[in-house]
């Protein structure tokens, strides 16, 4: 007998236990159950929200229940925008703009839909019921075959930190919010959704690092705090809550995820992604991962390929006449643009449509030029390199002239660890691309401030910086980090604006410039809505970067400020209605646009990056060529 219990207690035991494990929820169950009723609560709101407007509701119960909506998206938005990004950028919240359909054969017209339509819709002056119904209805259409999928442990840290960044630059800056100006509160929200899926871990960061669960806790509460002390959207010291609070707590929560040796994503995805989620924050100076942008093979990417990509772009033999290189329109000291309202054309001999941008960041963008007819750096120098008034040369022309080099030959065989004895088309293009990847400046004297290397900044950039992401609305179309149109969070897609830029806005009656930029550049895009667009630059090195605009029609910054003080081209007689800019005057004080320049120009930044090389190559049996000045005889 005794032998038989202790046989069969053990067999009990084991039972028991796995009972036990069974019946508990892992934190991944948890983290799910959460995601899932923050998506059930959204609907259900939402058919609050139908419901209220065909009982005729008053328009205080209608924003009141709105706002409701939006604080259940705002929890649910976080992670589904990580688990199915097109979901909630192309269906559920895009920007209130017509576009075009992607990789259609046609230029189809999407029209405006989504949250953020409805956010106008209810915050205009006279509520229309049959275009908020309208919008309401199509939600609903979108939610209604939606299932949210199981989230993984990896998920809610990656949702969380890419949520940050999304919760600073596309909401506290009203982009989200345009009609409610709700982005305050709406981050509130979000961070009271990751603080409660982050806890789920809190026994799990007990066990590894005893103070790491203590600080998290601190500043997912002191950021909560902070944002309901301070709830003024205009007022919102953007600065401040960016350094004490979302720096540290993105810092932090990547922490916690490596502590917890969870998948990265670099583990996880195939592809590349445009931002490094292994920097700490972002205004970290590698936050872009400008690998993505240049699409050349990491094993490429070195100091070699930049040095020969610098001569290349530095020397003339690049032209027809071997009198102009890359350099001629971006010099170095000019924050690599020209300087010029319009660039000089080939020979001197007249000028380009349009002036040249900096090049400094520039590869941070889905597409190239004033125009964005370019979709990769490969196409704009094809561009470049064929345009009559540009280089007027050919990429056989180049290949044979470079080929006549035996310095150029070895130095593109050391460079690509090349057996064939020919310099190709593909070896050019990528040396270049890496030379200007390189000229990436994000080490101002803002950054340094950002980041907390410096203590002390001039109260009038602060002031700067927190009105160009407020009251200003410049952060709504010049994204941070890199202040231009590439949309975060996933850096991916660059917008262009109608702003209404005049020929010449110093004459009494000021006209439209006859440039229609986006709207006669590709065949495909020449619908409406994009005449008269033109891509969203960096502010970044503006102070370097005058004149002012594609044309170069305003002279200095002021001028520009004073443009956008008006409401664009509407606020000086010039009336397009299809302008992106909103039509209503910013109301900014003399003493604020001064603080907003102050900003920008303490976003001024060209170190390490205006080296030239002493030497060219030579051509041993071209001896006039190698009379060629390094960086062009103009």
């Amino acid at each position: 007998m005794t032998k038989r219990i202790f046989i069969i207690t053990p067999i009990l035991l084991t039972f028991l236990l796995l009972s036990f494990v069974t019946t508990q929820k892992s934190t991944q169950d948890i983290v799910t159950t959460h995601y899932i009723k923050r998506f059930d609560d959204f609907k259900l709101t939402l058919n609050k929200l139908a419901t209220q407007l065909s009982n005729q509701s008053t328009k205080k119960e209608i924003q009141k229940t709105y706002l409701e909506l939006r604080q259940h998206y705002k929890k649910w938005e976080y992670v589904v925008a990580l688990k199915d990004p097109n979901f909630i950028k192309e269906e559920i919240n895009p920007a209130p703009l017509p576009k075009l359909e992607e990789n259609s054969f046609a230029a189809n017209v999407i029209s405006p839909r989504g949250l953020q339509v409805l956010d106008e819709l209810i915050f205009s002056d006279e509520l229309s019921k049959q275009e908020i119904t309208e919008q309401i209805q199509y939600l609903s259409n979108k939610l209604k075959n939606y299932i949210p999928t199981k989230l993984y442990d990896r998920d809610v840290f990656e949702a969380s930190r890419t949520g940050l960044i999304r919760l600073f630059t596309l909401g506290l800056t009203g982009f989200d919010t345009p009609g409610s100006i709700n982005g305050i509160f709406d981050a509130k929200y979000t961070l009271t959704a990751m603080h409660e899926d982050v806890s789920v871990y809190q026994k799990s960061f007990d066990n590894k690092d005893s103070l790491l669960s203590k600080k998290i806790e601190e500043l997912f509460a002191g950021s909560i705090n902070y944002l309901n002390k301070n709830s003024n959207f205009n007022t919102f010291n953007r600065a401040h809550f960016l350094k004490t609070y979302l720096n540290p707590l993105s810092e932090i929560l990547l922490k916690a995820h490596k502590i917890l040796q969870l998948e990265l994503p670099n583990e996880v995805y195939l592809s590349p992604m445009a931002y490094n989620y292994n920097s700490k924050h972002l205004f970290a100076q590698n936050f872009i991962n400008s690998n993505y942008f240049i699409q050349v093979p990491e094993k490429f990417i070195n100091n070699k390929t930049k040095e020969l990509g610098r001569l290349l772009f530095y020397d003339p033999i690049l032209s027809s006449e071997n009198e102009r290189s890359c350099a001629s329109c971006h010099s170095p000291e000019k924050g690599f643009t020209d300087q010029m309202p319009k660039s000089l054309a080939t020979a001197k001999y007249g000028s380009l449509k349009r002036n040249s941008p900096t090049l400094i960041n520039s590869v941070y963008s889905e597409r190239l030029f004033h125009d964005m007819r370019a979709r990769t750096f490969v196409d704009q120098m094809e561009h470049v390199l064929t345009s009559k008034d540009e280089f007027n040369s050919d990429m056989i022309s180049l290949l044979y002239k470079l080929n006549e080099s035996q310095e150029y030959v070895t130095l593109f065989r050391d460079a690509f660890q090349l057996t064939e004895t020919t310099i190709s088309a593909t070896y050019v293009q990528m040396a270049l691309s890496v030379f200007v990847g390189s000229l990436s400046g994000f080490n101002s004297k803002f950054d340094q401030y950002i980041r907390n290397e410096h203590q002390h900044l001039d109260k009038s950039v602060i002031n700067g910086f927190n009105l160009f992401m407020g009251k200003a609305v410049c952060g709504t179309c010049h994204f941070a980090p890199i202040f231009n149109g590439t949309v975060p969070p996933d850096y991916k897609e660059s917008e262009s604006e109608v702003l209404g830029v005049p020929e010449n806005p110093y004459v009494k009656k000021p006209v439209i410039d006859s440039d229609e930029g986006r709207g006669q550049a590709l065949l495909k895009e020449k619908v409406y809505f994009n005449q008269y667009a033109f891509k969203t630059p960096t502010v970044r090195n503006a102070a370097l970067t005058f004149p002012y605009m594609h044309n170069g029609s305003y002279k200095t910054l002021n001028d520009v400020m004073d443009f956008y003080n008006k409401g664009g081209g509407k606020g000086i007689g010039i009336i397009i209605e299809h302008q992106t800019l909103p039509f209503d005057e910013l109301k900014l004080s003399k003493s604020e646009i001064n603080d907003i320049i102050s900003f920008m120009n303490a976003l001024t930044d060209t170190s390490g990056l205006t080296t030239k090389p002493k030497t060219l190559p030579k051509f041993e049996n071209h001896p006039e060529w190698n009379k060629r000045k390094i960086g062009g005889a103009y």
